[in-house]
């Protein structure tokens, strides 16, 4: 049996994360800072207990407050900290603690200050975010007009209090939380992230199972249509038999995504990536530049979605579009040679394909789609047959197209190619 960090008597108890706000629950925002508190917590030994959202209405905030769902060692609130008649995470929080609310001159007078520095004159309502409640302490803001609060509820639970605003909350997240976090962490060390491609749930956790002796020692993650992270303990390894187990389905180590292995290897390589897309729209070329760095390796794609624009702009010839069918393995390895002599690239793929609703054939259904790849001398090609919606189709196809490229640049047989 694998000892873990999260058993570990000494382990810190784990934090409870509340989003705050009525557009959240109305589904028209997206809330975002859960998961960037649950990822900057995790490598430093803290779990996560619990995700909430609650709405702006009198009590949401504080009756969760005075009954969280699990005893946690801290409370992470985002959001209702601005200056209006909604934003009530302040007097929430005096709620809890039935203590009332306080003017904190000293924040008011940081709250000018800011505001005045950037043209704008503070308003009356803006007096409302310079108060606390007493025994609570203000957080400076130094990207925004809200301070944060942190306090002590009664059974000794701290409370860290953040805007919702994504650069406020990040700043203060680095400056007021991760520094406590450090602290109570420990400097417990991470266990190992797996990546893996393009195998089935099940069968993954039966080989970690077998692996490991234990079915409870690891935690799965879907993190996407055909893409699966693993965790395990502290202090065990099963990179170098996932390699040998999975080949090229293994994508590598630390949750970083296949999009930026792609453009690490392709740094330490020197290559550089291109692409020509049809089906997915842009949607590879997003995921890359996604990646600080890409630039390096990664000069541009053309979204070429119509015959025209592949003939006019990428200069596949019009003759081979209606002779082979624009979706078609000729085709694609056409819009990859082009890509790579239009942007003198050492590697480029190419993709085309039916996403759907409509368009397809009986010949050529919908999810029929097309990877065409030109690499140095060898150009191939591979026909892929998806299932599901146009989004799930599209999706896919963009993950497909990743993990083409990342084991293209590695040596590696992509999944289900066939070697030349």
């Amino acid at each position: 049996m694998v000892d873990t960090d999260q058993n570990s008597p000494d382990a810190p108890l784990p934090v409870g994360v509340v989003a705050v706000g009525d557009e959240i629950l109305e589904g028209r925002i997206l809330e975002r800072h859960g998961r960037s508190i649950s990822s900057q917590l995790t490598p430093l030994g803290i779990g996560v207990s619990w995700h909430l959202s609650v709405g702006d209405a009198p009590g949401a905030l504080s009756s969760v407050l005075r009954s969280p769902p699990t005893a946690v060692s801290a409370i992470i609130i985002t959001g209702g900290l601005g200056p209006t008649a909604d934003d009530r995470t302040r007097q929430e929080l005096a709620d809890a603690l039935d203590v009332p609310l306080i003017d904190d001159d000293e924040s008011w007078q940081q709250i000018q200050r800011y505001m005045r520095s950037r043209g704008v004159e503070p308003s009356t309502s803006n007096r409302n975010q310079a108060r606390r409640p007493q025994s609570a302490k203000m957080l400076q803001n130094r990207s925004g007009s809200a301070p944060g609060i942190t306090l002590q509820l009664k059974d000794g639970t701290t409370v860290f209090a953040l805007p919702g605003v994504p650069s406020e909350f990040e700043q203060m997240f680095t400056t007021h939380v991760e520094p406590w976090a450090r602290e109570i962490g420990g400097g417990r060390e991470p266990g190992e992230i797996l990546e893996f491609m393009a195998i089935p749930e099940s069968k993954l956790d039966e080989w970690i199972v077998d692996q490991l002796g234990a079915a409870d020692l690891h935690h799965i993650c879907v993190k996407g249509l055909s893409q699966i992270e693993v965790r395990l303990p502290a202090r065990l390894s099963l990179a170098a038999q996932a390699a040998r187990r999975f080949g090229s389905r293994f994508t590598g180590l630390g949750g970083i995504g296949v999009e930026t292995h792609l453009v690490n290897e392709a740094k330490e390589r020197g290559l550089v990536l291109a692409l020509a897309e049809s089906c997915t729209g842009g949607s590879i070329s997003s995921r890359i530049t996604s990646v600080p760095g890409s630039s390096q390796v990664f000069p541009g794609g053309l979204v070429c979605y119509s015959n025209a624009m592949k003939n006019q702009l990428l200069g596949v010839e019009a003759g081979l579009i209606d002779e082979m069918g624009v979706v078609s393995g000729e085709v694609v390895e056409s819009m990859a040679k082009r890509a790579c002599a239009l942007t003198g690239a050492d590697l480029a793929l190419g993709v085309s394909g039916i996403a759907g609703p409509s368009g397809g054939t009986e010949e050529i259904p919908v999810g029929t789609v097309w990877m065409g790849l030109s690499y140095r001398s060898i150009t191939r090609s591979h026909c892929y047959m998806l299932a599901g919606d146009r989004g799930r189709v599209r999706d896919l196809a963009t993950n497909l197209a990743l993990h083409v490229l990342l084991s293209t640049i590695r040596g590696q047989e992509p999944t289900d190619w066939t070697t030349p």
